[in-house]
């Protein structure tokens, strides 16, 4: 006997699920989420970090405009429903790696593409405590999120609105109908899976090209106030903890495991040693599995023989950025027949499945 219907079923409450919530929400569309909140949620591991100029030749990112307004707009909106604060807009301090470093910035100041992005040069140390002796280079329109209260506070608000159940769902649990999905005793006319790194292994889209990546990070104290976030080889983001900062974070596609290693935390402390010239201390350690992805684009759209199972995944270390923009896309094709950009639509690896 099937119960209650829904036009939405989310199955997972990280990042890209609490993001399409709150999209349905804004449209009071029936929808319910469910989780199993016993597995590992790499979201709780993200630096939160939204930034238009990424790379290691800081390049300006695919769809920037766009998806840094979407970014921006929707976490504010959200703030604003909720009364509380997450999102946290800072400029990133650059400093500079060598003479040719600080000339090519020159360069991209001149560059229409780039020159929106910076608000200083800087031709000496801009922190004592820190290795910029030959200066920096300030950019704009980036910031971070507290993914942690973000996510907290969203499965707060659905519970209370009875749109949240735990539950661990398995590939026998989803059964397909004619125009509709059955899954634990609830019909629903579409399921999106918002699973992340498990999603590699499943029934339905293990065939996408995932490229799963370890990243670990830090939390620190030092004795000195960042009021921005510090980006050389790694990134130095300040926390709402007075003189406490997270730092991240490291790629490893070989040890796809949720645990700090050793190998990742000396890594981090070699390049924290080459950008502060203070001490510091080590107060919280963290890893976790980011769903990546080939060609680092995200996975959006439906199942090749089944148009009411869709996913959103593939976020990689953008999650942040990239799911107020593929949620968007997502409800977008639903709605109004828009097509999702090929950039990211799954079809692009048809040819796979």
């Amino acid at each position: 006997m099937v119960g209650k219907n829904y036009d939405f079923i989310i199955i997972g409450q990280g990042i890209a699920g609490s993001v399409l919530s709150w999209r349905l929400i804004e449209k009071n569309i029936k929808f319910l989420v469910i989780n199993d909140s016993s597995k590992i949620n790499s979201s709780n591991s993200a630096l939160g970090l939204y930034n238009p100029i990424t790379g290691k030749k800081f390049v300006e990112t695919w769809n920037s405009n766009e998806i840094i307004y979407e970014t921006e707009n929707f976490y504010t909106s959200i703030e604003k429903k909720l009364n509380k604060k997450f999102l946290y807009k800072k400029n990133i301090y650059r400093p500079f790696s060598s003479k040719k470093d600080s000339n090519d910035w020159e360069l991209k100041r001149e560059s229409k593409t780039y020159k929106k992005y910076i608000e200083k040069l800087n031709y000496q140390s801009k922190y004592k405590f820190l290795k910029d002796s030959i200066g920096g280079v300030t950019t704009n329109r980036s910031g971070y999120l507290d993914v942690k209260k973000f996510l907290f506070l969203t499965k707060k608000y659905l519970q209370n609105k009875s749109l949240y159940i735990e539950n661990n769902i398995k590939s026998k649990n989803i059964k397909s109908r004619k125009d509709h999905i059955e899954i634990i005793n609830k019909k629903t006319k579409y399921l999106i899976l918002c699973r992340g790194f498990y999603e590699n292994e499943s029934e339905f889209f293990s065939w996408l090209p995932f490229n799963l990546v370890k990243g670990e990070n830090i939390n620190i104290k030092i004795h000195h106030e960042i009021k921005e976030i510090i980006q050389k080889s790694l990134l130095i983001i300040p926390t709402k903890k007075p003189n406490e900062y997270s730092v991240g974070s490291t790629y490893d596609w070989e040890n796809l495991n949720n645990k700090v290693s050793e190998k990742g935390i000396k890594n981090l402390k070699k390049k924290i040693e080459n950008i502060l010239k203070c001490k510091y201390e080590i107060i919280e350690k963290q890893a976790g599995i980011r769903p990546a992805t080939k060609n680092r684009r995200p996975f959006v759209g439906f199942h090749p023989n089944n148009n009411k199972i869709g996913i959103i995944n593939g976020l990689g270390s953008k999650g942040i950025s990239l799911a107020p923009y593929c949620t968007k896309v997502l409800i977008d094709n639903i709605q109004n027949q828009k097509n999702i950009n090929r950039e990211i639509n799954i079809k692009r690896y048809i040819s796979l499945y």
